[in-house]
């Protein structure tokens, strides 16, 4: 995982947009209330959110991964508002820690956080947390490790959102680990700014899916940048999630 960072920081950093790290646990809009934060062993504490529904059902996770700089308590806010119907929201920390609620997943090994945030979830809950085919969102850096621990570990990440994905986070070819008849990954949805500096690489990341018979959406959308605007999650996201939480 550092090799394949070192590869993202090399061709992306051009592109990334560093987030302003802010205040965690500053009150939100429309009830959310505060995250609650999850002890991860061995590496920084997570944020979550419950699933709504029954609590006696198992519930599916819906994990994000932090942009370089994110605050992932307040992004994990924001993810609540249009996720939670979905499943667990939950928002690990990346390894490195940049200063006033922001981290990085440079400086550590982000495929140990992802499943040990996982894993200390379900000592917490039990059987109300789903242990495969989850959701695994990325967004910019985090697009790269999500692209990376989805690739390698299909069963418990099955459906991806990726956010300004680019076809240079993989480092190489992809079609052994995409082959349809050992592959676990259902659906994907690649969602890009059409003014982000990944626009295109989005769309090769798309065209590669489509080569391997990934059943994937690609949507690049008109006039937005790097991010999407905190008052649009809602109308962004909720039918690239709906879409992926149907795959079987």
């Amino acid at each position: 995982m550092r090799r394949f960072l070192a590869l993202f920081a090399a061709v992306a950093v051009a592109t990334l947009v560093a987030l302003v790290p802010r205040t965690a646990f500053a009150k939100g809009s429309g009830g959310i209330g505060d995250p609650l934060r999850l002890e991860v062993p061995g590496g920084p504490d997570a944020f979550y959110y419950r699933a709504r529904g029954p609590k006696s059902r198992t519930k599916p996770v819906v994990m994000y991964l932090h942009g370089r700089g994110g605050n992932p308590a307040e992004d994990c806010r924001k993810w609540a508002k249009v996720a939670t119907q979905f499943g667990w929201v939950v928002c690990p920390s990346g390894p490195g820690d940049n200063g006033g609620g922001a981290r990085t997943w440079a400086g550590g090994d982000s495929q140990r956080v992802i499943d040990a945030t996982l894993r200390a979830l379900r000592d917490k809950y039990k059987n109300r947390v789903q242990r495969r085919s989850n959701i695994l969102i990325g967004f910019s850096e985090g697009a790269f490790v999500a692209m990376q621990v989805g690739l390698k570990d299909q069963s418990t990440w099955s459906k991806w959102l990726i956010l300004a994905a680019s076809d240079n986070y993989w480092g190489g070819d992809v079609g052994g680990a995409l082959d349809e008849s050992k592959r676990k990954v259902r659906r994907v949805y690649l969602l890009t700014g059409e003014n982000d500096g990944v626009a295109q690489n989005t769309v090769r990341v798309g065209d590669t899916l489509k080569k391997n018979k990934v059943p994937v959406k690609v949507r690049l959308v008109p006039g937005m940048g790097h991010e999407v605007p905190s008052d649009r999650m809602i109308s962004t996201y909720r039918r690239p999630l709906a879409w992926l939480s149907a795959a079987k």
